[in-house]
């Protein structure tokens, strides 16, 4: 109901559209130029509003009704194509048509059409026209062509033009008042109730127009006048009207049968009959009285309407030939059927029976059945209920259908299904079938319908039929709608034509450019956001096929799934990726910097100590110390960001790590500042670099003070938590499993989505100039990553943000912190061989000449190969291999691993500005391996190299 209504209100809008065109019209323009063009082009619009309203009727009709409409529409449409050729006249030649022009004949061909609809066979109602519904068609056509001639044509040839309009008025007006009369007529003798409704509506539509036509010709009489008047509405409005009732009449839901129809009577057919020779006689009186001139002309229409009626009652007797042809094979194919089919008289008698009906009801003998009653036949006991149910059916709805139990003499029982139909004489025909094997299939199929269904509901997708065209309208959606979507589906329906508002303006040139491949017959693929009515979005992928019901109105049908999860995961696998990427730049730039660093504070330390007698210069010397250990801090961080660092992890207790940190954040808090401790009793104990996890503790806290410039809280927490499958489907990177959760959260300023997005990229700040490197946040994120950890940010502008680390918790036991090493003495001379493998030749003479200045005997080899050939001649003699980690061709561990195996007792000691996983697992040393961190100072290198020629040789 709510559809048709909705359709209602807009045709009313519409039809009141072009009155209100009119009138406008009428008063502003009047019967100008423009006024007559304007007038004739809603008139126009009128009948081609009422023609495609009366299409659409049709091809929702059934039966009668199709072609009745598809008439119907053609006589108006060919009204609006006479009434082209007025305009012309009118706007153009700036006269009316001729009386004898061919436009005045057009406007009478309405007229042929509207007859032809009063002459459908109501028995056949069938959507075709046959033959000989053809024929009296061209018999309605010639009647109405000599009516034209004989009554107007000829005698307009003779008479002044409004003369000839007088005349041409009182033709059409008789003509209308005929046809309305004679559809009065077919409604009241129509024996089905649809036809009675379909000429009774045509009937009024008749008489509305002859009303309106009469009264505008005879105001036309009083005072001519072209179009752009008022009384043109008297013309526009019947169309109107035909479209409101075209749009509004709804085929009949079920097709009238049985008991609902009757026989014709001997008068009906007798007037059938007549009707159909009538027309030539009308014909053959029509010729009589035209003028000798048009004898040609009337001979030759009056064979052709002798030729239709011999046709006609040619192919009448054809088909009574063929009916009885038809109604013995009927017989034959009646005898044969499976199934069982009985016809009985109106007093209950069997006048046939076919074998699979007797077979059904026990009796083997068919012809014993004939003449014979169905209580006589029937041996049921408990057939009266039944037979009650079954009249009451027939009496309301001509027909019964339902199961049945017939009993036979042997004392079993039948289960059967049984239709029954009543016949127009009261009598009845019964089809019975077996319904044993078709109930175990119904049952089948019910179950296969129970598992579809349930299918269907678990499916989380939305399927659709739409138009084409981001305006086009939807005419399905699945009630999936309500849960991804958040509108019923009536809600979505009702709007939408508008349902691209629903999608950021983003994402409109996304969908323009699917709907335009749709256009084109192509699939409809896109995906795009999409706004949920409780106002938040989702990300939906939306596939559709174009299906061509129609070349005019070919429709979508689709799946819309919700993606957002996807997406998110995207987001998030890029970001990863991103961060990758610059941390593998950050972490070759710190490589190749910490060289040139090594250079730097070589020098200066060298140079410290030869101006020991010259103190105005150790200011300046301390100056370029510092501003290189800066740069060591900074490189440090890249390292940390990039994962390059190497890790010494120990089993630690965080616990402890973040009670030991508590004075000395709380030293760097605010007085407004409140930090607040909470550490869980049992947390598992992790795997990590301690100093490490400090940096990112400090980190964290330092970057929580500063998001609360006028104050606030800072919260510290530890927990153990288990991250499971659930969790990771929304973060894709992270392993499920046990870990150890840090957590520190500021009721600070808070951040966008878009700055959460970029936080942990290096350098990227958003405080002012000069109070952060960027790289705060990139280090805890390097440091975590590096330790098989990750970390989440979570934030709202302007109510505080919350950092979430999870580190792998460890069954192991915390270790007891070792007693510090003494370190060797960096003044002691050494005596030792050195074999120093570095391809930058300034860090390679740098340590050539510190370690010499101690004593040691140096051999220099710029590439491993110049090592293994120096090695080769001096192998025996060399204590120690000081080399590079990372070097063209082969790494220092490669050449490690050779030269040890040749010389047993050689000492290795690795320097690398990173380490790149050469020497360490996943950042981790090994036990037992000697490494020397870029960038050094001469002290820390003669110490170092003091300690590894100190150490024991492992044993392999």
């Amino acid at each position: 109901m709510k559809e048709p209504l909705r359709m209602s209100r807009k045709l009313l809008a519409l039809v009141s559209v072009i009155v209100g065109l009119h009138i406008v019209e009428a008063l502003t323009l009047g019967t100008s130029t423009l006024g007559s063009f304007l007038a004739n082009g809603l008139q126009i619009f009128a009948c081609g509003f009422a023609a495609v309203m009366a299409f659409g009727t049709s091809r929702r009709g059934r039966g009668l009704s199709r072609t009745f409409w598809l008439i119907f529409g053609a006589s108006i449409a060919m009204w609006g194509v006479a009434n082209l050729g007025w305009m012309y006249y009118e706007v153009v030649l700036h006269s009316e048509p001729p009386a004898t022009s061919a436009v005045r004949f057009l406007f009478g061909l309405e007229s042929v059409l509207i007859a032809i609809t009063l002459f459908l066979d109501e028995d056949k109602d069938s959507p075709r026209i046959d033959p000989e519904s053809a024929l009296d068609f061209i018999q309605i056509g010639i009647v109405f062509f000599f009516i034209y001639l004989e009554y107007y044509y000829v005698p307009a040839r003779r008479l002044d033009n409004y003369s000839a309009f007088l005349r041409e008025m009182r033709v059409e007006n008789v003509e209308d008042a005929l046809l309305t009369v004679l559809a009065a007529f077919q409604a009241l003798r129509a024996r089905k109730q649809h036809t009675r409704k379909l000429y009774g509506g045509l009937a009024l539509y008749l008489l509305f127009l002859t009303v309106c036509a009469a009264l505008a010709q005879y105001l036309q009489s009083i005072k001519p006048a072209p179009t752009g008047t008022l009384r043109d509405l008297l013309w526009t409005l019947p169309f109107l009207a035909g479209a409101m009732w075209a749009a509004q009449w709804q085929p009949s839901p079920v097709a009238e049968t049985g008991a609902r129809l009757r026989r014709k009577t001997f008068g009906e057919l007798m007037l059938t009959n007549t009707t159909f020779a009538l027309a030539p006689l009308i014909i053959l009186w029509q010729v009589s009285q035209l003028e000798a001139e048009w004898r040609l002309l009337r001979f030759w229409l009056l064979g052709v309407s002798i030729v239709c009626y011999a046709a006609r009652l040619a192919i009448s007797q054809f088909h009574e030939a063929k009916s009885a042809n038809a109604v013995q094979t009927h017989t034959l194919a009646m005898d044969s059927a499976i199934n069982g089919l009985a016809i009985l008289d109106a007093g209950g008698r069997y006048i046939y029976v076919n074998p699979a009906y007797a077979r059904m009801i026990g009796n083997t003998n068919r012809e014993a059945m004939v003449g014979k009653s169905w209580r006589e036949v029937s041996a049921s006991r408990d057939a009266a209920p039944v037979a009650s149910e079954i009249r009451e059916a027939l009496k309301q709805h001509g027909k019964w259908f339902g199961p049945l139990t017939v009993p036979h003499s042997g004392g079993t029982a039948v289960d059967m299904e049984m239709a029954i139909t009543a016949l127009p004489d009261g009598g009845t025909i019964c089809v019975s079938g077996d319904i044993t094997e078709r109930v175990s299939a119904q049952r089948a199929r019910a179950e296969t319908e129970i598992k579809y269904r349930k299918l269907i509901e678990q499916v989380a997708a939305i399927s659709y039929i739409a138009e084409i065209g981001v305006n086009g309208q939807w005419f399905y959606v699945s009630p999936q709608i309500e849960t991804m979507f958040g509108y019923s589906a009536d809600e979505w329906l009702s709007n939408s034509r508008n349902w691209i508002r629903y999608i950021p303006i983003d994402d409109h040139p996304i969908v323009h450019a699917a709907e335009e491949n749709s256009a084109r017959g192509e699939p409809f693929q896109a995906e795009y956001r999409i706004t949920r009515k409780d106002g938040n979005t989702i990300w939906v992928s939306d596939t559709a096929v174009v299906v061509r019901g129609s070349d005019s109105h070919p429709v979508m049908e689709g799946l819309i799934v919700d993606i957002t999860d996807r997406k998110m995961l995207e987001n998030q696998l890029l970001q990863a990726r991103k961060m990758e990427a610059v941390g593998r730049l950050a972490g070759g730039v710190a490589h190749d910097f910490n060289n040139l660093l090594t250079i730097i504070k070589g020098y200066v330390e060298m140079a410290m100590q030869r101006c020991l007698d010259r103190p105005e210069l150790h200011s300046d010397i301390r100056r370029i110390e510092d501003a290189a250990d800066r740069a060591v801090t900074l490189v440090r961080q890249l390292l940390a960001f990039s994962r390059k660092q190497v890790l010494r992890p120990k089993i630690l207790d965080l616990n402890a790590i973040v009670m030991n940190l508590d004075q000395l954040l709380r030293r760097l808090m605010n007085e407004n500042i409140a930090m607040k401790t909470f550490v869980s009793d049992d947390v598992g104990a992790i795997k990590a670099d301690p100093g490490q996890i400090e940096q990112v503790i400090m980190n964290l806290v330092v970057n929580a003070r500063d998001a609360l410039p006028d104050g606030g809280r800072i919260l510290i927490e530890t927990s153990n938590v288990d991250l499971d499958s659930a969790y990771t489907r929304d973060h894709t990177v992270v392993r499920p499993g046990p870990y150890v959760l840090l957590a520190v959260t500021d009721t600070g300023i808070g951040m966008t989505a878009d700055t959460a997005a970029h936080i942990f990229e290096p350098f990227y700040t958003t405080k002012e100039s000069g109070r952060g490197t960027g790289l705060g946040l990139s280090t805890v994120y390097g440091i975590v990553k590096q330790s098989g950890g990750y970390i989440w940010v979570y934030s709202e502008l302007g109510k505080g943000t919350t950092f979430k680390v999870y580190l792998p918790r460890v069954k192991d036991a915390v270790e007891v912190p070792a007693p510090p090493e003494t370190p060797a003495s960096a003044t002691r001379r050494g005596h030792e061989t050195i074999l120093i493998v570095e391809d930058e030749s300034d860090v390679r003479e740098l340590t050539q000449m510190v370690l010499s200045e101690r004593g040691y005997k140096v051999i220099e080899a710029p590439t491993p190969e110049d090592a293994e050939r120096l090695a080769g001649n001096n192998g025996a003699e060399i204590h120690l291999l000081l080399t590079d980690v990372v070097m063209p061709g082969m790494s220092g561990r490669e050449l490690a691993r050779r030269l040890t195996g040749r010389y047993p007792h050689l000492r290795v000691l690795y320097m690398s500005g990173y380490t790149y996983n050469v020497i360490a697992q996943d950042g981790t040393l090994e036990e037992g391996i000697s490494f020397l961190q870029k960038p050094f100072t001469p002290q820390v290198l003669t110490q170092k190299v003091r300690e590894s020629l100190d150490r024991p040789i492992p044993v392999k």
